[in-house]
């Protein structure tokens, strides 16, 4: 995140989800500044069910990793 612009709790989560469970593995590491430009309003967009969920729960559950895995999937 950038320095001075910290991002909300819910957009951080999916993108260390993302890295912790290895999908950024399939993004050059000189790319992972653009993927994260680009997922986080795919989410925003297409998904913000998923963000409202990890904001009011503050874990993600089993129907949040599900879903998450299926976004990145499909995203990547």
């Amino acid at each position: 995140q950038p320095q001075y612009k910290p991002l909300p709790t819910e957009h951080q989560v999916p993108l260390i989800f993302a890295g912790v469970h290895g999908f950024l593995d399939k993004v050059d590491s000189k790319r992972v500044t653009e993927f994260e430009a680009t997922f986080i309003p795919h989410l925003v967009s297409n998904h913000p069910d998923v963000l409202d969920t990890i904001n009011k729960e503050g874990v993600i559950s089993d129907a949040t990793d599900k879903k998450l895995r299926e976004i990145l999937t499909e995203f990547l």
